[in-house]
């Protein structure tokens, strides 16, 4: 097992010298780590401020550039993992599509990914001038791994054992309109993109 190993020195005089040593268990270095930017959950902010972004102006004769948001749940009690299921299963559909099939998902990380649409969506609204309610579909949604933390289980006769707290952020881009139409890939289409490649590769020393 490793240690974090804390050293302090003091001098009282020439001839005295005092050294505290402080050892700390892994679960009481997490703090310290997790401070100095070792973690995923050091860049939070970095989703949000994408609402922030300002385009240059449009001109006359194009189309309107649809409203879109970035939203996120932070410090979910529940695993990454099983809300990748939920995450990916809603990516791509129009907002109440999403609601309404998440509804006959008997799942927690379901329950999760729908409470923080109905969030997002009402956020959309209030403060990102999406014109109707409905009118818009999930361009982004993933999840990623937080900080986690340990607890202590007791079992009989003096044993115990340690618990994993998992805890996970889950992100979600709602963007104007109706989602872009998804091409269909063939195997006709794979041998023509086969071909361009091969068409653009370069030969060292040929002419």
């Amino acid at each position: 097992m490793l240690f974090w190993v804390h050293q302090h020195f003091c001098s009282r005089s020439s001839a005295v010298t005092c050294r505290t040593v402080q050892i700390l268990s892994p679960i009481q270095m997490w703090p310290q780590i997790s401070r100095r930017g070792l973690h995923a959950s050091s860049s939070l902010g970095m989703w949000e401020l994408k609402n922030q972004r300002i385009y240059p102006p449009q001109k006359p004769d194009e189309p309107r550039r649809p409203a879109e948001m970035f939203y996120a749940k932070r410090n979910i009690k529940h695993s990454k993992r099983k809300m990748w299921y939920a995450a990916t299963f809603v990516k791509g559909m129009m907002i109440d599509d999403a609601l309404i099939q998440l509804r006959y998902v008997n799942k927690k990380a379901a329950t999760i990914v729908s409470e923080v649409l109905l969030e997002a969506q009402e956020q959309a609204m209030s403060k990102h001038n999406f014109e109707y309610k409905s009118n818009m579909y999930i361009a982004a949604s993933f999840s990623t791994r937080a900080a986690s933390d340990h607890a202590a289980r007791y079992h009989a006769k003096g044993r115990s054992s340690v618990l994993d707290l998992v805890y996970c952020h889950y992100f979600v881009c709602l963007k104007e309109g109706s989602p872009p139409q998804e091409r269909v890939y063939n195997a006709h289409d794979q041998a023509e993109d086969y071909v361009k490649l091969l068409r653009k590769r370069n030969i060292p020393g040929s002419l």
